[in-house]
């Protein structure tokens, strides 16, 4: 099966000290066992939040970890993305970030239906069934 997974999801699963740490643990089964996706804006989303909040050296570790664990989709790839991502982005009048509005457009060009994230957000937007 195939899963994308948010920002949220990882930040929490690398950050020992979130209040969602422990929850993210409990879909490592679902990452060893399917097929997962991420963006490159969730790149620069963990990336960036994992150098600001912990260090410059577990962000180094994260993008490799990144890199060897997930599927990376390129949005640059999908025909029109920024266009089919403002679409959305404009659909849920800015409740959903640009990011979390690339997630859906990859989602569906992929033709990907679960989602991990720990963004209830996600709830609105019928395409996609929420894991979390």
């Amino acid at each position: 099966m195939k899963y994308f997974v948010d920002s949220s999801y990882i930040i929490a699963l690398i950050k020992e000290d979130d209040s969602l740490h422990d929850k993210s643990l409990e879909f490592l089964d679902l990452l060893d066992s399917n097929d997962c996706y991420i963006n490159d804006l969730i790149i620069n989303e963990v990336i960036t939040v994992i150098g600001n909040k912990i260090d410059l050296k577990t962000a180094n570790l994260a993008y490799g970890l990144l890199n060897s664990t997930f599927n990376i989709i390129n949005g640059c790839s999908i025909k029109n993305f920024n266009e089919k991502t403002m679409i959305h982005y404009n659909k849920f009048s800015t409740k959903l970030s640009f990011t979390d509005c690339s997630i859906i457009t990859c989602m569906k060009s992929e033709n990907i239906k679960n989602l991990i994230s720990f963004d209830n957000e996600f709830k609105k937007v019928n395409s996609i069934t929420l894991i979390n």
